[in-house]
């Protein structure tokens, strides 16, 4: 039973063992998954659930960063990266920010790479430290988040863990892991938790193709947004805008090539490329020989909310699903019309009062945003209906409702 409590206070943790212990990794990026879970766990300790965060402390700089996580939330335990930072220094962050004099972005790529297994191996030391801190303070529930699944493992097989919910964010776990060993020990922890929690249907489809047992598996009715933060401007103009991890199954090559023929027909067009990832050099390259230096910005922006806030037109081009993405549905709050690929369900969140579906063409994308930016009150009416949506389905309060019953059912 997960018991109600007052909030930890913000210079201090309760001497009592937390009921939970939600454990956030990821030291290769941040995207909409680390940010949902770090506003979810400020938002369960505003309800007074007994919570207490282990986080790494690369994914803590950027939550604080970005105002995911506020002073008076800040975790137990904040795990040290000294591989990682060494592998930074030497090597380029993962998803170095230039190509080459010559316009060649693989070296770069290998380098991020490199950087990417060396930072990796920061987890085999995080797995002394969270042992110890979960042998110390004994929650009676785990919740283990992306990198969080890994570090308990051998604490697990030794019998001495308390039970886990395991969250799974993506239908492809390989493309989610990063690696052949990271999906082989993921694959492990699924085997242990008592429950997995999947984002949507698709994802529970995949872990059932996992072996998975349906009964161990909970389905959320999809994410949640923070509609204080993200709101729309008091004035829209002509931005397209891309967010996410620039990895392939985002398909950030193809919104650039649907750019340029964007651009040719409405020079007043501004783009953004707003994420990091392996792809970044890549993208840069791409930008460059398509010559959109002088109307594209392909960066890392800590506060999003403040370019879609003002956008006309966000693009979703995921490959196997944009339901529910996190950055679509931010974008959605923030009064942004949609242009998504017709893949997986994402007919339940983007029909044709909110935006377009399309084909994973540049040319059925380019049409669609065109289409938008050359009818602005159209494209603001359909962002109107798309934040009442997220409004209506996707509010913070029903996610820590149904994670909460999670919670109960898995002690």
């Amino acid at each position: 039973m997960i018991k109600q409590t007052r909030p930890a206070p913000a210079n201090g943790h309760p001497s009592r063992a937390p009921d939970i212990a939600m454990i956030l990794l990821n030291n290769s990026g941040m995207g909409g998954a680390e940010r949902r879970f770090a506003q979810v766990y400020e938002s369960l300790r505003r309800r007074g659930v007994s919570i207490a965060l282990a986080v790494n402390e690369s994914l803590l700089a950027g939550l604080t960063r970005t105002g995911a996580l506020k002073p008076d939330g800040m975790p137990e335990l904040v795990l040290k990266e000294r591989i990682g930072w060494v592998a930074s220094y030497a090597m380029g962050s993962a998803g170095g920010e230039e190509a080459d004099a010559d316009g060649r972005a693989t070296p770069v790529r290998l380098k991020s790479a490199l950087a990417f297994g060396l930072r990796k191996m920061d987890y085999l030391l995080a797995c002394l430290s969270v042992g110890w801190w979960l042998l110390r303070r004994r929650p009676k529930l785990l919740h283990l988040v992306l990198g969080g699944a890994y570090v308990v493992l051998p604490l697990q097989l030794a019998g001495w863990a308390p039970p886990a919910v395991v969250s799974v964010v993506a239908t492809g776990l390989r493309e989610m892991v990063g690696s052949a060993l990271g999906l082989r020990l993921y694959r492990q922890a699924l085997r242990l938790a008592r429950v997995v929690d999947a984002l949507s249907e698709p994802i529970r489809d995949a872990l059932v193709q996992e072996g998975v047992a349906p009964e161990r598996i909970r389905v959320s009715a999809g994410s949640c947004v923070d509609t204080t933060r993200f709101h729309p401007a008091s004035v829209k103009r002509p931005w397209v805008v891309f967010v996410g991890r620039l990895i392939p199954e985002k398909n950030p090559a193809l919104f650039v090539g649907a750019c340029a023929l964007v651009h040719d027909r409405v020079p007043a067009a501004r783009f953004f490329v707003l994420g990091g990832g392996p792809l970044r050099p890549d993208l840069v390259v791409l930008v460059q020989r398509h010559g959109l230096e002088g109307c594209t910005e392909v960066s890392w922006c800590d506060h999003v909310e403040t370019v879609l806030g003002e956008a006309l037109v966000f693009v979703s081009l995921q490959r196997t699903d944009n339901y529910p993405s996190q950055a679509l549905l931010e974008a959605m709050a923030c009064g942004a019309a949609v242009v998504a690929t017709d893949v997986g369900v994402t007919w339940k969140l983007v029909d044709e009062t909110v935006g377009l579906r399309v084909e994973a063409k540049p040319g059925s994308v380019a049409d669609a945003v065109i289409r938008l930016l050359d009818n602005p009150a159209q494209a603001t009416a359909m962002g109107q209906r798309g934040r009442e949506r997220v409004m209506q389905h996707h509010s913070m309060d029903a996610y820590l409702d149904y994670l909460e019953r999670v919670y109960k059912s898995a002690c």
